[in-house]
């Protein structure tokens, strides 16, 4: 049996799920890193992913009808991202206006409304699996359960939700 040093970050947050009882979430990521073994390895527990600035059309595959993609309008970062969602069906993307997404930036704390508005707007397009059980936030905007994946792997001892 794998010890809990040894396991994966996708492995650490099926169990995770499991351990409270939620069959699907929304995800939310930075990296490839920080998703895409979970894509690719459980994708039944992603009932949605949004990225942030960043596509892979081979990482997102088992996922791409689920997919929100967010970016500046600007930039280098921007051009690569849509060039490489280029002929993927039903990836919705949304661009930030006047805004070019560096590697260092932190949309969430620099475009806050615009982006929580366009997570919103996208998971309020998903049924919540198991509704009458969906996590909540204290001051959520939203009933389901979103797990950001840009952290360590040892910060899954804790589970927390950030609520907009």
């Amino acid at each position: 049996m794998a010890t809990e040093t040894t396991l994966s970050v996708e492995e650490r947050l099926y169990r995770l799920l499991r351990h409270l009882g939620i069959d699907h979430a929304h995800f939310a990521g930075w990296l490839p890193r920080d998703w895409s073994g979970l894509a690719a390895k459980y994708p039944q527990v992603i009932s949605s992913l949004t990225l942030v600035n960043t596509f892979d059309r081979r990482l997102v595959e088992p996922v791409s009808a689920k997919l929100l993609v967010v970016t500046g309008d600007r930039g280098p970062a921007a051009e690569t991202v849509r060039n490489a969602m280029r002929g993927v069906p039903d990836v919705e993307h949304v661009e930030l206006s006047d805004y070019n997404m560096l590697g260092w930036s932190d949309v969430a704390s620099e475009r806050t409304r615009e982006f929580a508005d366009a997570m919103l707007e996208f998971l309020s397009r998903f049924t919540a699996p198991g509704a009458a059980r969906s996590v909540r936030c204290r001051k959520a905007r939203a009933k389901w359960p979103v797990f950001p994946t840009a952290f360590a792997a040892s910060a899954l001892r804790s589970c927390y939700c950030r609520c907009f």
